[in-house]
Protein backbone atom coordinates (compact mmCIF):
# COMPACT_ATOMS: atom_id res chain seq x y z
CA UNK A 1 0.00 0.00 0.00
CA UNK A 2 0.89 3.80 -0.35
CA UNK A 3 1.57 5.71 2.25
CA UNK A 4 -1.57 7.70 2.78
CA UNK A 5 -0.40 10.82 1.75
CA UNK A 6 1.34 9.54 -1.64
CA UNK A 7 -2.50 7.89 -2.27
CA UNK A 8 -4.31 11.43 -1.64
CA UNK A 9 -1.38 13.22 -3.90
CA UNK A 10 -2.12 11.10 -6.76
CA UNK A 11 -5.34 10.57 -7.01
CA UNK A 12 -5.20 15.20 -7.34
CA UNK A 13 -3.62 13.81 -10.65
CA UNK A 14 -6.53 11.72 -12.09
CA UNK A 15 -8.16 14.85 -13.97
CA UNK A 16 -5.18 15.35 -15.60
CA UNK A 17 -5.26 11.72 -17.43
CA UNK A 18 -7.46 12.14 -19.57
CA UNK A 19 -9.37 9.45 -22.05
CA UNK A 20 -6.39 7.07 -20.54
CA UNK A 21 -7.94 7.14 -17.18
CA UNK A 22 -11.21 6.76 -18.36
CA UNK A 23 -10.20 3.60 -21.48
CA UNK A 24 -7.12 1.91 -19.40
CA UNK A 25 -8.22 2.33 -15.49
CA UNK A 26 -6.37 3.66 -12.66
CA UNK A 27 -4.51 0.84 -10.70
CA UNK A 28 -1.42 2.49 -8.70
CA UNK A 29 0.96 5.37 -8.45
CA UNK A 30 4.37 4.41 -6.69
CA UNK A 31 7.72 6.01 -7.13
CA UNK A 32 9.75 4.09 -9.41
CA UNK A 33 13.78 3.08 -8.67
CA UNK A 34 15.50 2.47 -11.34
CA UNK A 35 19.02 1.68 -9.55
CA UNK A 36 21.09 4.66 -8.18
CA UNK A 37 21.33 6.12 -11.99
CA UNK A 38 17.70 6.50 -12.33
CA UNK A 39 14.30 7.86 -10.44
CA UNK A 40 11.67 9.10 -11.73
CA UNK A 41 7.86 8.91 -11.35
CA UNK A 42 5.76 5.53 -12.10
CA UNK A 43 2.19 6.21 -13.19
CA UNK A 44 1.34 2.60 -13.62
CA UNK A 45 -2.07 2.00 -15.96
CA UNK A 46 -3.76 -0.91 -17.29
CA UNK A 47 -2.77 -0.70 -20.86
CA UNK A 48 -0.44 2.07 -20.57
CA UNK A 49 3.01 2.58 -20.69
CA UNK A 50 5.89 3.57 -17.76
CA UNK A 51 7.13 7.08 -18.30
CA UNK A 52 10.42 7.12 -20.61
CA UNK A 53 13.72 8.81 -19.14
CA UNK A 54 17.05 9.47 -20.98
CA UNK A 55 19.54 6.80 -19.14
CA UNK A 56 21.73 9.73 -19.12
CA UNK A 57 20.39 10.78 -15.74
CA UNK A 58 22.83 8.73 -14.54
CA UNK A 59 25.34 11.71 -14.56
CA UNK A 60 22.93 13.34 -11.57
CA UNK A 61 21.38 10.72 -9.05
CA UNK A 62 18.51 12.01 -7.71
CA UNK A 63 14.82 11.89 -7.41
CA UNK A 64 11.33 13.33 -8.87
CA UNK A 65 9.75 13.57 -6.04
CA UNK A 66 6.31 13.39 -5.86
CA UNK A 67 5.85 17.07 -5.48
CA UNK A 68 7.59 17.95 -7.93
CA UNK A 69 5.71 15.47 -10.40
CA UNK A 70 2.58 16.32 -9.27
CA UNK A 71 3.44 19.80 -10.19
CA UNK A 72 4.68 19.42 -13.50
CA UNK A 73 1.51 16.96 -14.69
CA UNK A 74 -0.98 19.16 -13.22
CA UNK A 75 0.38 22.63 -15.03
CA UNK A 76 0.36 20.23 -18.00
CA UNK A 77 -1.82 23.00 -20.02
CA UNK A 78 1.22 24.70 -20.27
CA UNK A 79 0.88 27.22 -16.98
CA UNK A 80 4.29 26.86 -15.41
CA UNK A 81 6.39 29.24 -16.85
CA UNK A 82 8.59 27.49 -19.48
CA UNK A 83 6.01 24.74 -21.39
CA UNK A 84 4.33 24.80 -24.28
CA UNK A 85 2.41 22.99 -26.52
CA UNK A 86 4.30 21.79 -30.27
CA UNK A 87 1.56 23.34 -31.73
CA UNK A 88 0.83 26.75 -32.06
CA UNK A 89 3.72 29.63 -32.71
CA UNK A 90 6.59 27.35 -32.60
CA UNK A 91 7.02 27.50 -36.23
CA UNK A 92 9.45 31.18 -36.11
CA UNK A 93 12.81 31.18 -36.94
CA UNK A 94 15.23 30.29 -34.55
CA UNK A 95 17.43 33.66 -34.62
CA UNK A 96 13.80 35.12 -33.12
CA UNK A 97 13.29 33.18 -30.03
CA UNK A 98 14.98 33.62 -26.96
CA UNK A 99 18.25 31.24 -25.98
CA UNK A 100 17.70 28.31 -24.45
CA UNK A 101 13.72 28.55 -24.81
CA UNK A 102 11.11 25.76 -25.77
CA UNK A 103 10.44 28.39 -28.58
CA UNK A 104 14.10 27.88 -29.89
CA UNK A 105 15.07 24.61 -29.32
CA UNK A 106 12.03 23.52 -30.97
CA UNK A 107 13.03 25.92 -34.03
CA UNK A 108 16.69 24.72 -34.07
CA UNK A 109 14.93 20.88 -33.91
CA UNK A 110 12.76 21.90 -37.16
CA UNK A 111 16.06 21.93 -39.03
CA UNK A 112 16.20 18.17 -38.96
CA UNK A 113 14.38 16.25 -42.10
CA UNK A 114 13.78 13.67 -39.45
CA UNK A 115 12.74 15.36 -36.40
CA UNK A 116 9.94 17.06 -38.53
CA UNK A 117 7.66 13.90 -39.10
CA UNK A 118 8.82 12.48 -35.14
CA UNK A 119 7.47 16.55 -33.97
CA UNK A 120 4.41 15.90 -36.05
CA UNK A 121 3.15 12.81 -34.30
CA UNK A 122 4.01 14.32 -30.97
CA UNK A 123 1.79 17.80 -32.01
CA UNK A 124 -1.10 15.61 -33.05
CA UNK A 125 -0.95 13.84 -29.68
CA UNK A 126 -0.95 17.23 -27.71
CA UNK A 127 2.25 16.88 -26.17
CA UNK A 128 3.81 19.52 -23.86
CA UNK A 129 7.76 20.55 -23.50
CA UNK A 130 8.57 21.73 -20.02
CA UNK A 131 11.73 23.70 -19.13
CA UNK A 132 11.90 22.25 -15.62
CA UNK A 133 14.18 23.86 -13.15
CA UNK A 134 13.71 21.55 -10.28
CA UNK A 135 13.84 17.86 -11.45
CA UNK A 136 16.73 15.95 -10.65
CA UNK A 137 16.64 14.42 -13.90
CA UNK A 138 18.04 15.85 -17.32
CA UNK A 139 15.38 14.46 -19.30
CA UNK A 140 11.86 12.66 -18.86
CA UNK A 141 8.68 11.73 -20.88
CA UNK A 142 5.01 10.95 -19.20
CA UNK A 143 3.80 9.04 -21.90
CA UNK A 144 0.26 8.60 -20.54
CA UNK A 145 0.78 12.72 -19.49
CA UNK A 146 2.22 13.80 -22.78
CA UNK A 147 4.52 15.84 -21.17
CA UNK A 148 8.17 15.96 -22.27
CA UNK A 149 10.40 17.45 -19.60
CA UNK A 150 14.00 18.83 -19.92
CA UNK A 151 16.37 20.07 -17.27
CA UNK A 152 16.68 24.17 -16.83
CA UNK A 153 20.66 22.88 -16.04
CA UNK A 154 21.23 21.39 -19.99
CA UNK A 155 23.19 23.96 -22.45
CA UNK A 156 20.84 24.99 -25.56
CA UNK A 157 22.63 22.08 -27.29
CA UNK A 158 22.23 19.65 -24.61
CA UNK A 159 18.21 20.50 -24.52
CA UNK A 160 18.02 19.81 -28.53
CA UNK A 161 19.81 16.66 -27.87
CA UNK A 162 17.59 15.30 -25.19
CA UNK A 163 14.48 16.91 -26.85
CA UNK A 164 15.39 14.55 -29.60
CA UNK A 165 15.37 11.78 -27.76
CA UNK A 166 12.92 11.86 -25.51
CA UNK A 167 10.51 13.36 -28.60
CA UNK A 168 11.77 9.70 -30.21
CA UNK A 169 9.78 8.03 -27.60
CA UNK A 170 6.33 9.55 -28.63
CA UNK A 171 5.36 7.51 -31.76
CA UNK A 172 6.69 4.38 -29.77
CA UNK A 173 3.56 4.91 -27.03
CA UNK A 174 1.06 3.17 -26.89
CA UNK A 175 1.82 0.34 -29.23
CA UNK A 176 5.09 -0.58 -27.70
CA UNK A 177 4.42 0.00 -24.25
CA UNK A 178 4.96 -2.77 -21.43
CA UNK A 179 2.23 -5.28 -21.28
CA UNK A 180 1.73 -7.25 -17.83
CA UNK A 181 0.60 -10.23 -20.87
CA UNK A 182 4.53 -10.64 -22.31
CA UNK A 183 6.66 -12.71 -20.70
CA UNK A 184 9.41 -11.34 -18.84
CA UNK A 185 12.43 -11.82 -21.35
CA UNK A 186 10.19 -10.25 -23.81
CA UNK A 187 9.53 -7.17 -21.56
CA UNK A 188 13.35 -6.63 -21.16
CA UNK A 189 13.62 -6.91 -25.01
CA UNK A 190 11.35 -4.59 -25.59
CA UNK A 191 12.02 -1.66 -22.93
CA UNK A 192 16.38 -2.55 -24.95
CA UNK A 193 14.37 -1.57 -28.12
CA UNK A 194 12.49 1.74 -27.39
CA UNK A 195 15.67 2.74 -25.68
CA UNK A 196 18.19 1.98 -28.95
CA UNK A 197 15.72 3.22 -31.71
CA UNK A 198 15.27 6.41 -29.48
CA UNK A 199 18.62 6.61 -29.16
CA UNK A 200 19.50 6.21 -32.63
CA UNK A 201 16.79 8.52 -33.96
CA UNK A 202 18.36 11.42 -31.73
CA UNK A 203 21.87 10.72 -33.08
CA UNK A 204 20.65 10.97 -36.96
CA UNK A 205 18.66 14.35 -35.59
CA UNK A 206 21.85 15.99 -34.05
CA UNK A 207 23.85 14.35 -37.15
CA UNK A 208 21.52 16.19 -39.81
CA UNK A 209 21.46 19.61 -37.52
CA UNK A 210 25.04 19.42 -37.37
CA UNK A 211 25.02 19.27 -41.39
CA UNK A 212 22.43 22.66 -41.35
CA UNK A 213 25.31 24.38 -39.17
CA UNK A 214 24.07 23.86 -35.62
CA UNK A 215 26.86 21.19 -34.05
CA UNK A 216 26.04 21.50 -30.49
CA UNK A 217 24.18 18.72 -30.17
CA UNK A 218 25.98 16.49 -31.76
CA UNK A 219 29.06 17.68 -29.74
CA UNK A 220 27.37 17.04 -26.92
CA UNK A 221 26.49 13.55 -28.19
CA UNK A 222 30.56 13.13 -28.83
CA UNK A 223 31.29 13.76 -25.04
CA UNK A 224 28.67 11.89 -23.16
CA UNK A 225 28.44 8.07 -22.31
CA UNK A 226 26.60 7.89 -25.95
CA UNK A 227 29.97 8.81 -27.85
CA UNK A 228 30.34 5.35 -28.75
CA UNK A 229 26.71 5.25 -30.28
CA UNK A 230 27.15 8.69 -32.32
CA UNK A 231 30.65 7.39 -33.65
CA UNK A 232 29.24 4.42 -34.83
CA UNK A 233 26.60 6.77 -36.86
CA UNK A 234 29.61 8.88 -37.97
CA UNK A 235 31.28 6.02 -39.70
CA UNK A 236 28.62 4.32 -41.65
CA UNK A 237 27.47 8.12 -42.54
CA UNK A 238 30.63 9.34 -43.58
CA UNK A 239 30.79 5.54 -45.77
CA UNK A 240 27.70 6.58 -47.63
CA UNK A 241 26.32 9.67 -48.05
CA UNK A 242 23.39 8.81 -49.99
CA UNK A 243 19.76 8.15 -48.31
CA UNK A 244 20.61 4.08 -47.83
CA UNK A 245 23.73 5.48 -46.14
CA UNK A 246 21.60 7.13 -43.53
CA UNK A 247 19.40 4.54 -42.92
CA UNK A 248 22.38 2.36 -42.81
CA UNK A 249 23.98 4.65 -40.28
CA UNK A 250 21.03 4.91 -38.24
CA UNK A 251 21.20 0.84 -37.68
CA UNK A 252 24.70 0.98 -36.79
CA UNK A 253 23.99 3.42 -33.87
CA UNK A 254 20.76 1.17 -32.90
CA UNK A 255 23.05 -1.76 -32.86
CA UNK A 256 25.38 -0.25 -30.98
CA UNK A 257 23.24 0.97 -28.09
CA UNK A 258 23.10 -2.81 -27.58
CA UNK A 259 27.31 -3.36 -26.88
CA UNK A 260 27.64 -1.06 -23.66
CA UNK A 261 26.58 -3.28 -20.45
CA UNK A 262 25.95 -0.34 -18.57
CA UNK A 263 23.15 0.60 -20.74
CA UNK A 264 21.67 -3.05 -21.03
CA UNK A 265 21.89 -3.16 -16.78
CA UNK A 266 20.57 0.26 -16.84
CA UNK A 267 17.27 -0.69 -18.70
CA UNK A 268 17.08 -4.05 -17.69
CA UNK A 269 16.70 -2.70 -13.99
CA UNK A 270 13.85 -0.47 -14.98
CA UNK A 271 12.27 -3.87 -16.70
CA UNK A 272 13.19 -5.39 -13.38
CA UNK A 273 11.48 -2.19 -11.25
CA UNK A 274 8.25 -2.55 -13.63
CA UNK A 275 7.84 -6.39 -12.93
CA UNK A 276 8.12 -5.78 -9.27
CA UNK A 277 5.46 -2.64 -9.14
CA UNK A 278 2.75 -4.56 -11.07
CA UNK A 279 3.10 -7.86 -9.14
CA UNK A 280 2.34 -6.03 -6.08
CA UNK A 281 -1.09 -4.05 -7.98
CA UNK A 282 -4.51 -5.92 -7.59
CA UNK A 283 -3.98 -7.95 -10.97
CA UNK A 284 -0.38 -8.53 -10.36
CA UNK A 285 1.96 -10.75 -12.16
CA UNK A 286 0.19 -13.26 -14.62
CA UNK A 287 0.98 -16.62 -17.24
CA UNK A 288 2.43 -14.97 -20.38
CA UNK A 289 -0.72 -14.89 -23.51
CA UNK A 290 1.00 -13.09 -25.96
CA UNK A 291 4.76 -13.52 -27.33
CA UNK A 292 6.87 -10.53 -28.60
CA UNK A 293 7.46 -11.29 -32.85
CA UNK A 294 10.13 -9.81 -34.77
CA UNK A 295 7.39 -8.99 -38.08
CA UNK A 296 6.16 -6.72 -34.83
CA UNK A 297 9.55 -5.46 -33.08
CA UNK A 298 10.41 -4.29 -36.76
CA UNK A 299 7.74 -1.74 -36.88
CA UNK A 300 9.14 0.56 -33.98
CA UNK A 301 12.01 1.85 -36.73
CA UNK A 302 9.24 3.47 -39.22
CA UNK A 303 11.05 6.94 -39.72
CA UNK A 304 9.42 8.96 -42.40
CA UNK A 305 8.90 6.37 -45.49
CA UNK A 306 11.51 4.60 -44.72
CA UNK A 307 12.21 1.67 -41.99
CA UNK A 308 16.19 1.66 -41.10
CA UNK A 309 15.79 -1.93 -40.08
CA UNK A 310 13.61 -3.59 -42.88
CA UNK A 311 15.74 -1.51 -45.30
CA UNK A 312 19.33 -2.14 -43.84
CA UNK A 313 21.62 -5.65 -43.22
CA UNK A 314 21.72 -6.63 -39.36
CA UNK A 315 20.95 -10.03 -37.15
CA UNK A 316 17.27 -10.66 -36.67
CA UNK A 317 15.35 -8.65 -33.35
CA UNK A 318 15.39 -12.14 -31.47
CA UNK A 319 19.00 -12.72 -31.43
CA UNK A 320 20.90 -13.05 -28.64
CA UNK A 321 22.64 -9.68 -29.60
CA UNK A 322 19.63 -8.00 -29.02
CA UNK A 323 18.17 -10.51 -26.11
CA UNK A 324 20.85 -11.73 -24.67
CA UNK A 325 23.63 -10.79 -22.23
CA UNK A 326 21.48 -10.17 -19.03
CA UNK A 327 23.37 -9.36 -16.05
CA UNK A 328 23.40 -12.33 -13.38
CA UNK A 329 22.20 -9.76 -10.82
CA UNK A 330 19.37 -9.16 -12.94
CA UNK A 331 18.30 -12.51 -13.52
CA UNK A 332 18.80 -13.29 -9.57
CA UNK A 333 16.13 -10.40 -9.44
CA UNK A 334 13.83 -12.09 -12.05
CA UNK A 335 13.74 -14.95 -10.32
CA UNK A 336 12.74 -13.63 -7.01
CA UNK A 337 10.06 -11.60 -8.50
CA UNK A 338 8.86 -14.63 -10.60
CA UNK A 339 9.47 -16.81 -7.14
CA UNK A 340 7.38 -14.43 -4.99
CA UNK A 341 4.62 -14.40 -7.41
CA UNK A 342 4.05 -17.84 -7.65
CA UNK A 343 5.34 -17.86 -11.43
CA UNK A 344 8.21 -19.37 -10.86
CA UNK A 345 7.76 -22.30 -13.75
CA UNK A 346 7.77 -19.28 -16.52
CA UNK A 347 11.25 -20.00 -18.04
CA UNK A 348 13.40 -17.16 -18.31
CA UNK A 349 14.84 -17.48 -21.87
CA UNK A 350 17.28 -15.64 -23.38
CA UNK A 351 14.97 -14.55 -26.70
CA UNK A 352 11.27 -14.78 -27.95
CA UNK A 353 11.01 -17.16 -30.76
CA UNK A 354 7.75 -17.69 -31.79
CA UNK A 355 4.52 -15.88 -31.93
CA UNK A 356 2.18 -13.29 -33.66
CA UNK A 357 2.50 -9.42 -34.61
CA UNK A 358 0.09 -7.97 -31.61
Amino acid sequence: MLEPTAETALHKLLPFLGPVASTAGWLRGTILAGGPALVCLGLVLASAGTPESNAVSAYRPGGLDLHQASRVLASRPGSIEGCAPLSGPNNRDAAEARPGSIERVLAVLAKSPTARPVMARARDRGVHVCLDEKTELLAYYFSSMGVIGVSTELSEGGRVAFLAHELSHVPQHPRYSDNRYYPPEDLFLLRRIREATAEAVATRIAWELRAAGYPEPWIEKADSPYSDVARAFQYAAESDGSSQGLQAATRAAFDRWFAAGWRRNVYDRMTLDHLRRISSDGLGLVPPRQKLHERFLIGIAALGGGNFLVETHGPALNDPYYTGRISNRNKAGLRRVLHDAELAAVPIGEAPTSGAAL
